[in-house]
């Protein structure tokens, strides 16, 4: 395999290969995501697999592979010339070997009405995140159809932005609100328990809760935020908590359409009163939801390895690009709270993840001492009932 140079690795490629390389053997593939991909009716394999070829000569994050350094923070990425996509079924519990091969594979199989073909892509964080797996689908598509799309950004391009003189003022700055943020926050004790998921659909409809946050003065991630933290206040009994945000560091318009892992944790601080009003809990985690995003680049071989038993952590799943707010229906199904096999074990042992379009779902995954099935429960109904709570007293 012929490649382009040797690189260094985004910030956040950084971040994800430091995650990878502390993991066991038996958990390294729970970075792959297992995407599901349709295609119009009549579309035949070869079809498919040029679209899948001329998404991976566009994107070099489908052509990339990674090469380990003397020291862990040296890893550098090379660049095939050649696209090389892996077609194929596998599972999504066999692990990428990233210094060997790109780390995706696509294989087709038909669809539930038997007149279409669905794209099956298994590809890790490292080579796509949450949303460059969007960023792939609507071009995978766009490429299907024939629709010419502009050229892409790289990571080796942001990459060397990144080792600039003006950007490293940028660094510091992260590292010193992450450490101040860090010795600030309170030292709860925890200690690792069994695995526990749940999924509270809440039965709010997006057009609801975007309106809630509009009518607050903050942004829809900022509501939801301020309810976890008051509803782990309800639950905990403390007010005070640390709280890690997934920064998608995309404010930038020259990255938003790239293809690879920016996501990167970065910690605030939340104060609320689960009885207190609203407004003024929403618009003080709002300042320091921007605050904290502002810092969300950072050299995470600079600092120490997060400890993910240390706070909440949280994740924000947007609507798609196209969803219209008043499309969604105004009702949903009744709120209820459902538990979910045990998956993932790598990762936060306190984590909510937020869907909300087309309505709103919670899941939670938690491995901590002291929270097993009532406590989730408890946390996900509370939660339930503020956001409820929120949208009738903004309505």
């Amino acid at each position: 395999m012929h490649g382009q140079g040797h690189h260094p690795l985004t910030m956040g490629q950084l971040s994800m290969w430091r995650a990878v390389s502390v993991r066991p053997t038996e958990q390294l593939w729970e970075s792959n995501q297992d995407l599901l991909w349709s295609t119009p009716a009549g579309t035949g394999e070869e079809q498919v697999r040029q679209a899948l070829t001329a998404l991976a000569e566009r994107h070099e994050s489908l052509r990339t592979v990674y090469r380990p350094g003397d020291e862990p923070s040296g890893v550098r990425q090379v660049v095939l010339r050649d696209p090389l996509p892996r077609f194929g079924a596998a599972s999504a519990r066999e692990p990428f070997d990233l210094s060997a091969q790109p780390a995706w594979r696509a294989w087709m199989s038909p669809a539930d009405d038997g007149e279409s073909a669905q794209v099956h892509v298994l590809i890790h964080h490292i080579a796509a995140d949450g949303a460059a797996v969007r960023i792939l689908e609507s071009d995978f598509h766009a490429l299907l159809r024939g629709d010419p799309l502009p050229d892409a950004p790289t990571p080796r391009e942001l990459a060397e932005r990144q080792r600039t003189d003006a950007f490293r003022a940028r660094l510091s700055a992260a590292l010193e609100y992450r450490r101040r943020i860090v010795a600030a926050a309170p030292q709860v004790a925890a200690s690792r328990g069994p695995l526990v998921r749940a999924r509270a659909q809440t039965g709010i409809a997006y057009r609801d809760v975007h309106r809630a946050a509009r009518r607050l003065g903050v942004t829809l991630p900022t509501l939801l935020l301020t309810v976890y933290a008051q509803a782990l206040a309800a639950t905990t009994g403390r007010t005070d908590h640390l709280l890690w945000q997934l920064s998608a560091n995309r404010m930038d318009p020259a990255v938003r359409g790239l293809v690879s892992s920016l996501t990167q944790w970065v910690p605030m601080l939340a104060a609320c009163d689960p009885d207190g009003p609203l407004r003024p809990m929403a618009r003080d985690v709002n300042v320091a939801v921007a605050r904290a995003l502002q810092h969300g680049v950072y050299d995470p071989f600079a600092v120490a390895l997060t400890d993910l038993d240390h706070g909440s952590y949280f994740t924000f799943i947007p609507a798609p690009a196209d969803a219209a707010v008043d499309s969604t229906p105004a009702e949903t199904a009744p709120a209820r709270v459902e538990f979910l096999a045990p998956h993932a074990r790598s990762g936060p042992s306190f984590y909510l993840m937020a869907h909300v379009h087309p309505d709103v779902r919670l899941t939670v995954r938690v491995m901590r001492d002291g929270y097993g099935r009532v406590e989730v429960r408890r946390l996900l109904t509370t939660m339930t009932d503020l956001l409820l709570r929120a949208v009738k007293d903004t309505a």
